[in-house]
C-alpha cells in the first residue's frame, strides 16, 4: 500500500511512500534476543547519536526492530532507507513523515520550507531540532539502511546532529558503513553511541539459541565449529539453521555445519560482492589469498598502486575485514567470507589464483618472509621451492619472527619428493616442531632416516638432524633424550660448521632443558656458550638467556636476581613484539611464581594463563609446567581438590614420554596436595619414588603432620647436606621451627627468628607461611611480639589469609570474601546453562582462562563445585 503525502501543509508535494517504509522489520518466529545489546541501544539515550554499523546479514534491522518492539508503545518513529532515498527532498520529506507517528504535527514548517526551496536549509533543520525537543521524553527516531541515503543528505544529517536534543529523542542511524557525521569528534565528546560487526555477531549462546528455535539440536563440539566458522555472522547462521531444519541427510548436515554451504556464498555474492564496483570486487577477490592483508601484501598481488586507499574503503565500508592492530594498517577478512571470496576465485579462474599466489610467494621471499613464503609456494603447486625455502631458512626464521605462521598445507606435497631429499624433509619436520605440530613433525622426523641417500654420520646432515631431534625431544619433555642429541650435534660441530644459526640451537635448548633439570651450573654454562656466539640475535640474547636464568634462579632461590632477570626480559619482549612467542614462557613462569611468592594470587594466575595460552596443545613440556604452576596456585587459593585434577592434566600431557624428573615434580606436588588434605598414605607412597633430596624434606613434612617432631627432626640433619639449593634450604630451616614448636622447644622462636630473616632478604612469604603449619599458626599467635618491619607486616597478612582459606579444608562460607570482577560475574552468569566450552567460546577466551577464573569465583563464593557455586550465586542474588 502507497500513501500519498500532498496538499497538507507539512507535506512535500507529489511524496509517494509505501506505508511498509515507516514501520519496523517484522520479528521472525525465531527470534534470539538479545538484551545486552538492548541495554547498549538504551544507554544511547543520554548520547547525541546512536550508531549501529555493521556489514550485510549482521542482524542490524532485525535488532532494532526487537528493540522498538520491547520499548513503550507511541516512543519509535521508523524510517527505512532505500536507493529512491538519494534524493535529498525525498529522505526528508520521509524522515519529517516518520516522526509524525511521535507528534502529528512534526516538521511542519521544515516541511514547507523544504516544499518551497526544493532543498534543505539551516532553517529546516533549526525547525525540525526545535520539533524534536518537542517530543515525549524518551522517545527514539530510527533511520534504517543509512547508507542508502547517506552520499546525498550527509551533510544536513551532520547538521542535524550538531544541534539534536538529546535530552528529549534519541537519534538512532543504522548502516552499512559509517555514516559521514565527524563521528570522530563525536567520540571524543562522549556524544556517539556505538554497536558494530562485533557487538552484533552472535555468541555461541545465541548461536545455539538460534538454532534451538528452528528446532534444530547439534553436538556441542559441532556447534562450537559452527560458531568458530561462522564468527557468529547472523546471515550464515539462519541459512545453516533452515539447511539443518529441513533434512534428515547426515551428509548434508555436515555440509551445513561447514559454513561454506552454495545458500551462503551465493548470498555474499549478491548482497555484498555484487554491489561493489568492479575495481572493489576484484581486489578482495585477489587479495582473498592473503592471510594477513597489508598495503605492501596487496600491492604485490594485485599490481595496484592504489592498494591503500582501496584497503580502506573496504574497511570503511565494513566489508569483512577485521584489523589486527590499533592503528589499522594490518586486516584479515572474515573466515567465512574468506573462503567464500577464495572459492569464488578458484571457480572464476584457477589457473589465475595460482598465478597470484605465485605472486605473493616471491614477493615474500624477496621481503624475507620465508615462513609465508613457502606457504603461498606450496598454494601455487610449487611444493619444491616451498620445501628448499624451509630447508634453508627454517631456523633463521624461529630466531627473528615473533609471530607463527599458518599450518603448512601438506595436501599438495607428494611423498616422493623426499625419496632422494633427507635435507628437504627435515627442514619441513623442524618447521612443522617449531610451528606446533609435534606429532606431524615427529611423523616427518622419522622419516628422515629413511630417505635416501643414507646421511653420512659426521655429516653436516648428521648434525642437523641431532639438532632436530634435540629440539623435539625437549619439547616432549624427554630431558635425557634432548642432552644426549645436544652432545652428538656438538660433537659433529666440533669438526662441521652446522650453518646458517643452526649452531645457536642446542644451546638455546639446552638452557630450557638444564632448569628443568635443576642443574643450575649448566644453565650458566649454556648461557655463556650462547651469548658468546656471534650474531645471536636479539630475541635470543635478549629474552630467551636472561628468561631461563631467570627460571633457574627462582627455582634455586635466588629471588631478586630472578625478579630483575624476568623483568629485564619482558621489557625486552615487548619491544621486539615476542609477548606471545614460546621464548616468552620461561620470564612469564617466573613472574608467575614471584608473584604467588609474595601472595599475589590473581596475577600469578594471569600469567600462568598466558603460558597456557602460549604453549595448549602445542609444546607438551611448556604446558605440563605451567599446569603444575596452576594447581600450586590452586592450593595457594584453598582449592586444593582442583589443584589434584591439575595436577592429573599435566600428567596426561607427557603421557609416558616425560623424563622421570618431571613425574618426580608432579608426584612431589601430588604429594603436598595430598597431605594437605590429611592423606598421609598417599603422601608416603609419593614420597618414596622422589630424589633424596626432596625426599628427605617431603618425608619431614609428613612426620611432622603425623605428630612425629622426634622424626622429623631425624630426617633433617645437622650440617644440611651442601647440594641443598637456597629454597630448600630455607625450607629445611622452616620445618626445623616447626619441630621445635611441636615439641615445645623453647629454643623455637630464635630458630623460626633465623628462618624468618633468611626469607626477609629474598622476600620469601608464600613458602614460609605454607610450609608448616605449625610455623603460620605460630606467626599468627605471636604476631604482638614480631618485629615491627614491612616484611613482617606482609609476613602475618599472608599467614592471617592462609589459615583463614585452610581452616577446615576451604574458604570461609560467611559471604563473598572479595567482591567479584566483571569477568568473573560474567562466566558465573552463564554457569547454570554452559558448559566450559561454550563459557570460553560465547566470551572469546580460551577454556584456561575459564578454568582459572572459575577457581577464584569458588574460592570468593567459599564453595567448591558448579552446583554449589550456582546454589551460593543464587542465594546472593548474583544470578
Amino acid at each position: 500500500m502507497l500513501k500519498k503525502v500532498a496538499g497538507a501543509r507539512g507535506a512535500s508535494p507529489g511524496a509517494l511512500f509505501a506505508l511498509a517504509k515507516f514501520r519496523p522489520t517484522a520479528l521472525p518466529t525465531t527470534l534470539v534476543t538479545r538484551p545486552g545489546l538492548h541495554d547498549r541501544l538504551i544507554a544511547g539515550a543520554a548520547k547525541r547519536l546512536t550508531v549501529v554499523v555493521g556489514s550485510a546479514g549482521a542482524g542490524k534491522s532485525v535488532l532494532l526492530s526487537s528493540w522498538v518492539a520491547a520499548r513503550p508503545p507511541g516512543h519509535t518513529s521508523w524510517l527505512s532507507c532505500d536507493r529512491a532515498d538519494a534524493d535529498p527532498v525525498r529522505f526528508w520529506t520521509g524522515f519529517i513523515q516518520a516522526a509524525q507517528i511521535l507528534a502529528p504535527g512534526f516538521g511542519a514548517d521544515a516541511a514547507d520550507l523544504l516544499a518551497m526551496d526544493k532543498a534543505m536549509s539551516a532553517d529546516a533543520i533549526a525547525s525540525i531540532a526545535n520539533d524534536a525537543a518537542g517530543l515525549p521524553a524518551g522517545s527514539a527516531v530510527i533511520v534504517d539502511d543509512f547508507h542508502a541515503a547517506a552520499a546525498a543528505v550527509s551533510g544536513d544529517m551532520t547538521d542535524l546532529v550538531a544541534c539534536w536534543p538529546a535530552e528529549t529523542a534519541q537519534l538512532v542511524l543504522a548502516s552499512r558503513v559509517d555514516p559521514p557525521l565527524r563521528l570522530h569528534r563525536l567520540r571524543i565528546a562522549g556524544e556517539l553511541c556505538e554497536l558494530r560487526d562485533r557487538d552484533l555477531y552472535f555468541s555461541l549462546r545465541e548461536c545455539g539459541d538460534l538454532l534451538a528455535n528452528f528446532g534444530v539440536q547439534v553436538a556441542v563440539d559441532d556447534l562450537a565449529l559452527l560458531h568458530q566458522r561462522s564468527e557468529g555472522w547472523a546471515a550464515a547462521l539462519q541459512m545453516v539453521a533452515l539447511s539443518l531444519r529441513t533434512t534428515t541427510d547426515p551428509v548434508r548436515a555436515v555440509r551445513a555445519l561447514d559454513v561454506r554451504s552454495q545458500a551462503i556464498a551465493e548470498y555474499f555474492i549478491d548482497e555484498v560482492l555484487a554491489q561493489q564496483p568492479v575495481e572493489v570486487a576484484q581486489f578482495m577477490l585477489e587479495t582473498s589469498i592473503l592471510g594477513e592483508l597489508t598495503v605492501d601484501a596487496c600491492e604485490a598481488v594485485t599490481g595496484h598502486q592504489d592498494a591503500a586507499a582501496l584497503l580502506h574503503r573496504i574497511y570503511a565500508a565494513n566489508l569483512f575485514l577485521v584489523p589486527l592492530d590499533d592503528e589499522a594498517t594490518s586486516f584479515r577478512y572474515h573466515h567465512l567470507v574468506r573462503q567464500v571470496l577464495r572459492a569464488e576465485l578458484r571457480a572464476r579462474d584457477p589457473a589465475h589464483e595460482q598465478k597470484l599466489q605465485l605472486l605473493v610467494a616471491e614477493w615474500l621471499e624477496g621481503a624475507g618472509d620465508t615462513r609465508r613464503a613457502a606457504r603461498h609456494f606450496l598454494a601455487a603447486q610449487h611444493a619444491d621451492r616451498a620445501l628448499a625455502l624451509l630447508q634453508d631458512r627454517v631456523v633463521s626464521d624461529y630466531l627473528h619472527d615473533p609471530v607463527t605462521p599458518a599450518p603448512l598445507d601438506l595436501t599438495l606435497i607428494d611423498a616422493a619428493l623426499f625419496t632422494d631429499a633427507p635435507d628437504q624433509l627435515l627442514g619441513l619436520a623442524f618447521d612443522l616442531l617449531l610451528s606446533g605440530d609435534v606429532g606431524q613433525g615427529g611423523e616427518f622426523l622419522d622419516m628422515v632416516d629413511h630417505a635416501g641417500p643414507q646421511i653420512m654420520p659426521g655429516s653436516r646432515l648428521a648434525g642437523r638432524a641431532a639438532v632436530v631431534q634435540c629440539f623435539r625431544c625437549a619439547l616432549t619433555g624427554q630431558l635425557d633424550e634432548a642432552v644426549g642429541h645436544a652432545l652428538t650435534a656438538r660433537a659433529i660441530g666440533d669438526h662441521t660448521t652446522l650453518g646458517d644459526e643452526w649452531d645457536a640451537v642446542v644451546p638455546l635448548v639446552l638452557l630450557r632443558v638444564y632448569p628443568c633439570l635443576e642443574d643450575l651450573p649448566a644453565v650458566e654454562r649454556e648461557a655463556a656458550a650462547t651469548l658468546a656466539l656471534p650474531g645471536l640475535p636479539e630475541p635470543a640474547r635478549l629474552i630467551l638467556v636472561p628468561s631461563a636464568r631467570a627460571l633457574a634462579w627462582f627455582e634455586a632461590g635466588r629471588i631478586s636476581d630472578a625478579a630483575d632477570a624476568a623483568t629485564a626480559a619482558e621489557q625486552q619482549a615487548r619491544r621486539l613484539g615476542f609477548g606471545q612467542h614460546f621464548f616468552a614462557v620461561d620470564y612469564l613462569r617466573t613472574l608467575a611464581g614471584l608473584a604467588l611468592e609474595r601472595r599475589d594470587l590473581d596475577a600469578a594466575e594471569r600469567l600462568t594463563e598466558q603460558v597456557l595460552s602460549i604453549s595448549e596443545r602445542r609444546r607438551p613440556l611448556f604446558e605440563f609446567l605451567a599446569l603444575l604452576d596452576r594447581a600450586a596456585i590452586w592450593a595457594a587459593h584453598g582449592q586444593v581438590r582442583e589443584a589434584l585434577a591439575s595436577v592429573e592434566t599435566a600428567r596426561l600431557v607427557l603421557g609416558g614420554a616425560g623424563s622421570p624428573v618431571l613425574r618426580a615434580r608432579a608426584d612431589e606436588l601430588e604429594a603436598l596436595l595430598r597431605l594437605s588434605l590429611g592423606d598421609l598414605p598417599s603422601a608416603t607412597e609419593l614420597a618414596s619414588g622422589l630424589p633424596a633430596g626432596r625426599r628427605s624434606l617431603l618425608r619431614a613434612r609428613i612426620a611432622l603432620a603425623a605428630g612425629d617432631h622426634r622424626t622429623a627432626r631425624a630426617l633433617l640433619p645437622d650440617p644440611p647436606p651442601a647440594e641443598l639449593t637456597p629454597r630448600r634450604a630455607l625450607v629445611r630451616q622452616i620445618l626445623l621451627a616447626a619441630a621445635a614448636i611441636e615439641r615445645g622447644d623453647p629454643a623455637a622462636a630464635g630458630i623460626l627468628g633465623g628462618a624468618i630473616q633468611a626469607a626477609r632478604g629474598e622476600g620469601f612469604l608464600n613458602t614460609v607461611v605454607t610450609t608448616a603449619p605449625q610455623v603460620t599458626s605460630y606467626l599468627v599467635e605471636h604476631a604482638p611480639q614480631m618485629r615491627r618491619d614491612p616484611f613482617s607486616g606482609q609476613l602475618i597478612a599472608a599467614a592471617l589469609q592462609v589459615r583463614a582459606t585452610h581452616a577446615d579444608g576451604s574458604p570461609a562460607r560467611r559471604g563473598v570474601t572479595q567482591q567479584l570482577t566483571p569477568a568473573e560475574l560474567r562466566i558465573l552468569k552463564l554457569l547454570p546453562t554452559s558448559t566450559y566450552l561454550q563459557i570460553a567460546a560465547t566470551l572469546y577466551i580460551s577454556r584456561n582462562t575459564v578454568k582459572t577464573q572459575l577457581r577464584s569465583v569458588y574460592q570468593k563464593l567459599g564453595v567448591t563445585s558448579r552446583a554449589q557455586a550456582i546454589e551460593r550465586a543464587v542465594e546472593l542474588r548474583l544470578i
